[in-house]
């Protein structure tokens, strides 16, 4: 984990956190804000522990497409470098006068985001992956676990009906319990103190 990558995860959270204490405890974002305790919990080390979290989820999941095979390499600097090429390429196909699809220019937070989602995809729709084939007896528990609608009239689906719909939730939410378990047995060596003064140092730039 870089510094680099650290921050990036940071600024993408700041909002969450803030969120989360306007709701709890109808804070006030001004100048204290951060180093404020609010019954205990302080923003800006909350917020530190928020980003510690989701960087090992991410790992998880560019680990895993490492070792599928879907990306080359995992670490922070090749995505940057990948998100990179992508915009040259697509700033180069405008100078031609090609049609760009999609964004004209990737910030890194989106890129990240559409990087994620496309493993996620990719993964699903393998049912060679582990528990990507699901059974009809699956199926037909899920479908059964509650009343499924479809249309404007809010009809009852039938089950071939939505047959597709079923799998790709069922394949999704085993994906999400694989991840979040990959990113809970990993361990990051960081000294806690030193992660929360450089994430308050790094909240007011």
């Amino acid at each position: 984990m870089s510094k680099e990558e650290y921050v990036q995860t940071m600024k993408e959270k700041q909002y969450d956190v803030t969120v989360y204490f306007k709701q709890n405890y109808d804070a006030q974002v001004d100048k204290k804000f951060w180093e404020t305790s609010f019954d205990g919990e302080v923003p800006y080390k909350k917020l530190a522990d928020e980003t510690l979290e989701e960087l090992k989820y991410r790992h998880a999941i560019f680990d895993i497409a490492e070792e599928k095979g879907y990306i080359d390499d995992a670490d922070f600097v090749s995505l940057k470098r990948q998100m990179e090429e992508e915009n040259q390429e697509r700033e180069e196909k405008k100078e031609r006068g090609e049609p760009v699809y999609g964004l004209s220019e990737y910030t890194m937070d989106l890129y990240l985001e559409y990087e994620i989602s496309s493993i996620k995809e990719q993964y699903c729709n393998d049912e060679g992956n582990e528990d990507m084939e699901i059974s009809t007896e699956e199926l037909q528990d899920y479908y059964n676990s509650r009343e499924w609608l479809v249309g404007e009239d809010g009809k009852k689906a039938e089950f071939e009906e939505i047959r597709s719909v079923l799998e790709k939730d069922i394949r999704e939410m085993r994906y999400e319990e694989m991840v979040k378990k990959a990113a809970g047995d990993s361990s990051v060596d960081v000294k806690k103190d030193s992660l929360y003064t450089f994430t308050l140092k790094n909240i007011k730039k």
